[in-house]
């Protein structure tokens, strides 16, 4: 079969990944958003011109990203592969095939940049043969149930019938693989695959010539990246590029739903209805109150919270990590955060987030927890005690994740909440010597030898880090709360200087209390929002844009306005020309 396709690949024309090379191009270098401009205003040469219009696609300029934002200037939307968790779920949605496909990808890309990650590169033979596995056995399981993805009523026996179902079957499939619709010449090819497939010399029966069909498309670019330009080319908007339609369905999908779009979504983008900020933020609400948007949310908290080595951490054998108690952190965080967006309590605020007693454990957690009478084994919503936990950040999967294998790591945590909350990221300088820390001492308390840092050249940056880091000193390695340390009563106490106001408190309940009210909270909040929605860090001409995320979830901290403001926004709609891109 791999062969065959090889050959067919260039009778078909279709975009399918060779063995070599790379696809992938990354031009997200925040000091070039995005191609050059010429003395005169002009962009430099290139060869990407817009085309024929394709109905609902890229209708007349509106008032798409119409908000107070008319001077942002988007940066660069760089070309990225689908990360693992939108390939699985794409599969999913596509052909109704559960996968973990996508773990065979090339690792997704951490990103230094915007602390997100974004698919990796397909580089190489050994890349593109994953890629190609991957498609013959998805393509395998999903002909398994052919009647389930045929737009025929009943699978046809005879060839006239087949012939023309399996046209209808590109059509729709390649509908929906590529997020839009396909081009003549795409359909011609795609449909001449399917006829090569079933003609001599290699005459195969229906079912193997469709699946032909889908292991070809799952391996273009089309379906295996983000493709942030329309069809028949690039809209022109000023000196900006304008998502078309489909564009803005796959960026509205993928953002709530690490997910394709469905078929209102795409039925919208094709109808010209998903064409002004009301048909965004329409699409937008409907998408985040919809159960599937607990995969989307999900994977931005997990990426939040820095979770992605949760299961790999090694951990000393005493404290009972095993498999079952870390998928239990996870389901934790994806429970509350569910609980947080949807459901008749949910209220959507940060500082909910922040703050809240109230999580989703099952029966592991709540041993850690220390949760008296609970019964049952699934997860479920239950009150915690106040007084030791408060918010996403005193739950077990973040104060593990941040942790060392026997004990806490009060720097890790400190940071990793400076970062994340407050924005604040502090560089250590190439020529700073970091000294080790002393090995731990009999009966001296992780506080103790943390302090050090005060007396050593890091002295600077810890006097920052290790007040947020003490106040979750309740907390072991595991996340389970203690109330002493080496036999010694643990101090959880700190002061921090947080803008003009100096915040006293006493363990990181209190701290997140106090944390979740300020406007330096709320303003990180909106950051971290745009940086996944760009999977890159803002650049300066997008401050508008910026300015009005935070606006949007002003004094009142509701994460559902911020992130329905989010797709209005020029940096949601719009991007810059990339090198090499001729606008006309």
């Amino acid at each position: 079969m791999i062969q065959k396709l090889r050959v067919l690949a260039l009778l078909t024309g279709a975009a399918a990944i060779g063995c070599s090379g790379t696809i992938n191009q990354d031009n997200s270098n925040p000091s070039n958003p995005g191609g050059s401009m010429t003395p005169g205003g002009s962009m430099t040469p290139g060869g990407v011109t817009p085309g024929t219009n394709t109905p609902g696609a890229n209708p007349p300029p509106s008032n798409v990203g119409a908000l107070d934002d008319s001077t942002s200037v988007p940066g660069a939307a760089p070309l990225r592969r689908l990360t693992k968790i939108e390939y699985n779920n794409t599969i999913r949605d596509l052909l109704g095939v559960a996968t973990t496909a996508g773990s065979k990808l090339t690792g997704d890309q951490g990103s230094n940049d915007s602390g997100f990650v974004k698919g990796g590169s397909i580089t190489g033979s050994s890349d593109a043969r994953s890629v190609m596995s991957n498609a013959e056995d998805i393509a395998t399981a999903a002909v398994a149930k052919l009647a389930s993805i045929l737009p025929c009523q009943a699978v046809p026996t005879d060839r006239a019938a087949q012939d023309t179902c399996a046209d209808q079957f590109v059509e729709k499939f390649g509908l929906r693989a590529f997020r839009r619709p396909l081009s003549p010449t795409e359909l011609s090819d795609l449909r001449g695959l399917y006829r090569a497939h079933r003609n001599a010399p290699l005459a195969e029966p229906f079912d193997q010539a469709i699946g032909a069909v889908i292991t070809a498309v799952l391996q273009t670019p089309f379906f295996l990246y983000h493709w942030e330009q329309a069809a028949d080319g690039a809209i022109k908007d000023g000196m900006l590029v304008r998502l078309g339609a489909f564009e803005l369905a796959s960026k509205l999908s993928y953002l709530f739903w690490a997910s394709m779009p469905d078929d209102a979504l795409l039925t919208a983008a094709q109808t010209g209805k998903l064409n002004s900020p009301a048909d965004l933020a329409r699409e937008a609400t409907r998408l985040m109150t919809d159960d599937r948007a607990k995969a989307g949310l999900g994977d931005f908290f997990e990426q939040y919270l820095e979770l992605g080595n949760l299961s790999d951490l090694p951990k000393d054998p005493t404290l009972n990590y095993t498999p079952a108690l870390v998928q239990s952190m996870l389901d934790e965080t994806h429970g509350f955060v569910a609980s947080l967006f949807q459901g008749p309590k949910a209220d959507g605020k940060l500082d909910t987030l922040l703050t809240s007693a109230t999580s989703v454990v099952d029966a592991n957690l709540a041993k850690l927890y220390g949760v008296t009478g609970f019964n049952g084994t699934g997860a479920q919503s239950t009150a915690l005690d106040a007084t030791k936990r408060g918010g996403i950040f005193t739950q077990s999967a973040f104060l593990t994740a941040k942790a060392d294998a026997v004990d806490s790591h009060p720097i890790k945590r400190g940071d990793a909440v400076l970062r994340r909350v407050l924005c604040t990221e502090l560089v250590i300088p190439a020529t700073l010597v970091v000294p080790d820390l002393p090995e731990p001492q009999p009966g001296q308390t992780t506080r103790e030898r943390f302090s050090v840092h005060h007396e050593s050249p890091c002295a600077t940056c810890h006097q920052l880090i290790d007040p947020i880091g003490f106040s979750f000193e309740h907390y072991d390695a595991v996340g389970a709360y203690r109330t002493t340390d080496s036999g010694k009563p643990v101090d959880a106490t700190g002061v921090f200087m947080l803008g003009n106001k100096m915040l006293k408190f006493d363990g990181a309940v209190d701290l997140m209390k106090q944390l979740a009210s300020s406007p330096e909270a709320r303003d990180c909040m909106a950051t971290q929002w745009m940086r996944y929605t760009l999977r890159r860090r803002e650049i300066s001409t997008e401050d508008a844009s910026l300015k009005v995320l935070k606006d949007a979830l002003g004094a009142g901290g509701d994460l559902r306005q911020l992130m329905v403001a989010a797709t209005k926004a020029r940096t949601f709609t719009h991007r810059a020309v990339s090198p090499g891109e001729v606008l006309q």
